[in-house]
């Protein structure tokens, strides 16, 4: 989502899921209420946000209209204020301002408020929430695809085979089947949860009709599902079954390089180096790929070549994404024992406004490690960021625990 003029629409809060159906009437009789209740909502507090970077919490006006709201939402989320969003999202939820048969929106600000939530620290609020979803597999959420007519085959004039199509969006049923395992306490309903949506995503891609378009978005999906699951497996701490489901996942030809990297770098959490090394193959030209060297030689505790290695990569500006490799590299030489160096490159990308949260961490742990004095440095850095330019791309609303306080 991007920021927009005064003229926005909040047209972007419709378009989530861009295989989403985009004709649905509201004659469907598809009543939303119960996600609009206030209880479901649990009240956030700035107390976890050090003082130099707390926000207001914005109150919606009475009587402005949903336009403009979702437009100052909008602006939120694209300057990274995500705690702000999460508090500004359900307050428009629970208002007069949305129908609670316009299930578009109401999907849409519902997966808002629940990726804020976990974007700012807040997972297990977030899964409490999720948990109103109730099942996602239900009936309910299912729509009979000839509602506005039989579709038919244009030559044979035949009636195409139909299943039930969901109405919730993707992005939001892949969210919640996490959440929800992690709100009822029931880590193999994440699993089961994911083979779930696998099915359907093999049966869109198998089904007559669909363009191939269509059928490379749900290609997408599937391989998505399967890192999911593997690191679902991961987090289970079932790190044989994780191992074997990886190994499972065919090498398609399609695989971009960012998925490549995904499956090496749970082959690095699993603790198989060699198919980790063997995912890029002989392949190692790629942004993606020139990272695998310096990690394995991480894996094997041999932070001494990883400081050469990842050095060269910081060294060469082509790249873009050198606040990474600098943090890496930091790291390195952290356990290579040369905490001042740590120290100057990790302040330097603080410096040149890189502030995600594992730096930001890594050079708290630095301070606390070479000054006596490291609840006031840590002060001192959260002031620093206070006062950097937006950029969008991270949280803004950063908790203590990202700098240790």
């Amino acid at each position: 989502m991007h920021p927009d003029n005064d003229g926005f629409s909040g047209s972007s809060f419709y378009e989530l899921d861009p295989l989403a159906p985009d004709d649905l009437p509201e004659t469907l009789g598809k009543d939303l209420s119960f996600l609009l209740r206030h209880n479901i909502f649990h009240p956030l507090s700035h107390v976890d946000i050090p003082s130099p970077l707390r926000s207001d919490f914005i109150v919606l006006n009475p009587g402005e209209p949903l336009s403009p709201s979702l437009g100052l939402l909008e602006k939120l989320l694209s300057e990274g204020r995500f705690l702000v969003a999460a508090h500004f999202t359900s307050s428009i939820l629970t208002s007069s301002l949305i129908s609670p048969t316009d299930t578009r929106l109401i999907f849409s600000l519902f997966y808002t408020r629940l990726a804020c939530l976990e974007l700012s620290g807040n997972t297990v609020l977030a899964a409490q929430e999720s948990k109103a979803l109730e099942d996602l597999n239900s009936t309910f959420y299912y729509i009979d695809p000839t509602f506005d007519g039989a579709e038919t085959d244009k030559q044979h004039e035949k009636p195409l085979a139909h299943f039930p199509r969901h109405i919730v969006p993707w992005p939001l049923r892949v969210l919640a089947v996490r959440l929800q395992s992690i709100g009822f306490g029931d880590s193999r309903r994440s699993i089961g949860g994911l083979y779930e949506i696998g099915l359907e995503a093999r049966r869109e891609i198998m089904k007559k009709g669909s363009s191939e378009n269509e059928r490379k978005i749900w290609r997408e999906r599937l391989a998505d599902l399967g890192i999911r699951s593997v690191n679902a497996l991961v987090e289970m701490g079932d790190l044989d079954a994780a191992k074997r489901s990886l190994e499972a996942l065919q090498a398609a030809d399609e695989d971009t390089e960012a998925m490549k990297l995904r499956k090496a770098l749970l082959f690095l959490r699993i603790g198989d180096l060699d198919a980790a090394e063997r995912v890029f193959g002989d392949s190692r030209e790629s942004k993606e790929a020139a990272l695998l060297q310096p990690l394995l030689s991480m894996s094997e505790g041999r932070y001494q070549d990883a400081v050469t290695e990842w050095r060269a990569l910081h060294e060469n500006t082509q790249r873009t994404d050198g606040a990474l490799v600098g943090q890496n590299l930091a790291v390195c030489l952290l356990y290579s024992g040369k905490v001042d160096e740590a120290r100057q490159l990790l302040e330097a990308q603080i410096s040149a406004n890189h502030s995600f949260g594992s730096l930001i961490f890594n050079l708290s742990t630095v301070y606390e490690l070479c000054s006596d004095s490291a609840g006031k440095l840590k002060g001192q850095l959260a002031a620093t960021i206070a006062g950097q330019p937006v950029s969008g791309q991270t949280n803004l609303d950063r908790p203590n625990t990202d700098f240790k306080l």
